[in-house]
């Protein structure tokens, strides 16, 4: 810089200390930081998309898409009151701003969709049918007509905490009740939602299904569903009442060992929307499961857990890499997915292999498999381990990078407690 530039330049600086001005730093826009807490959320930086989200509500108080991403991420968080109370602010504001109407179904569908969420049934009813003119339209309409079946809030009955002895099998399975039924259920955490064979819901009552769209299988595979009521439904000696289900066709409920051994078919199936509801522990040492009311698990002694697609995502550590795994009480055996190789750190490749992996709803041959992993997981290690890679087919806002089966959570005390899991291996 030279000449008039120069003296342009020197002489507005002497005018601005003369003055008393002070040039503010120009910073990122609003659109720009919503773009990149997006971004995060898509690689998986979940800490940097809640701090950038926070510091945007204190400078735009009164804007819709602030409301709504602060929702999206306290959701992910499974902080399901915030991600309600933002949802709802989300709409009255953009009510304000005059948006379009399919921008506002929009809105309320989402807010349906938290609301059924966190079991309250009786307050999603009205905005599960006015958001549903989407691609959801046909779920919203079923859950909304499930809806009305169900108690205005989820409860429980009976003692504050029951333990129940797991059944001989390679995935947590142990006894529930529909009505006077007892019937064995397998603990799934990779499932969103309680689901039951066509069979078994016949056998049990389910009432008032309907065609609720698709749900994706373990290996991102879309599997047709229908949502209904299971009636006087019990986990152990804790009174549900009446619960919302998903039925699938018979051929489709199948947990299977991913090593290619005998096949196990449950059919029936605790998903996530019942289990978070509790603190839920898993010991296989004692070959029992504990349910009791929830109250948190200390930070210091457990890890934040991500909700996404309905699934629960643990930060694991593979080979000093943070990665997010599926806890995945449904899978007998751990895997990566093709995202989850390509994260690991350079020089990290898959080798040939030739194994027949079978998922939820079907199997497949894998023909990769990265060996000799180091991974941490709270505060369980596990060395040398071999995961085969498993391509999924969903690409969903938050990284998948792997599946985190019994083979690893069977050497583990499982404590999972409002979005927060410890993970406790045996010596």
């Amino acid at each position: 810089m030279s000449g008039p530039r120069v003296i342009a330049v020197r002489l507005l600086a002497v005018f601005a200390l003369a003055s008393g001005c002070r040039f503010a730093p120009v910073g990122p826009t609003r659109s720009e930081v919503l773009e990149s807490v997006e971004l995060w959320i898509h690689e998986g930086q979940i800490e940097r998309a809640d701090e950038a989200i926070e510091r945007l509500r204190e400078l735009h108080p009164d804007d819709y898409e602030v409301a709504y991403w602060h929702s999206v991420v306290a959701e992910l968080l499974w902080q399901d009151d915030v991600a309600v109370r933002s949802q709802l602010a989300a709409i009255r504001r953009a009510r304000v701003a005059g948006v379009a109407p399919p921008v506002e179904a929009a809105l309320r569908g989402r807010l349906g969709d938290l609301l059924f969420q966190a079991g309250r049934w009786g307050e999603a009813t009205a905005d599960l049918e006015a958001g549903a003119t989407t691609e959801a339209a046909e779920r919203r309409r079923a859950f909304a007509a499930v809806s009305r079946l169900l108690p205005f809030r989820r409860k429980q009955a009976g003692p504050l905490l029951t333990e129940q002895p797991l059944l001989d099998s390679p995935i947590p399975e142990f006894v529930c009740s529909a009505g006077e039924l007892n019937r064995p259920f397998a603990i799934d955490t990779g499932t969103s939602m309680t689901t039951l064979s066509r069979e078994f819901a016949a056998e049990l009552g389910v009432r008032g299904l309907l065609p609720a769209g698709s749900a994706v299988d373990s290996a991102g595979r879309a599997i047709a569903v229908e949502a209904g009521l299971l009636p006087r439904f019990a986990v152990g000696d804790v009174d549900l009442g009446n619960v919302p289900i998903l039925v699938i066709e018979d051929a489709a409920l199948m947990l299977r060992d991913l090593h290619g051994g005998p096949e196990r078919v449950p059919r029936g199936v605790l998903g996530l929307d019942q289990l978070a509801a509790f603190r839920l522990t898993i010991d296989p040492e004692r070959d029992s499961v504990v349910l009791e009311l929830p109250r948190g698990l200390p930070a210091l002694e457990s890890v934040q857990c991500v909700r996404a697609d309905g699934r629960c995502l643990l930060p694991v550590t593979a080979d000093g890499t943070r990665l997010w795994f599926v806890l995945d009480t449904g899978a007998s055996h751990s895997s990566l997915t093709v995202a989850g190789v390509d994260a690991l750190p350079p020089g990290r490749r898959a080798v040939a292999t030739f194994r027949r992996v079978r998922t939820v709803g079907g199997g497949l041959i894998a023909v990769r498999e990265v060996r000799d992993i180091v991974l941490r997981v709270s505060e369980a290690r596990f060395r040398g381990v071999a995961l085969p890679v498993v391509p999924r087919g969903d690409d969903g806002g938050f990284p998948v990078h792997g599946v985190l089966g019994m083979d690893l959570l069977g050497r583990c005390r499982v404590t999972f407690d409002r979005g927060r899991a410890r993970l406790l291996a045996y010596e």
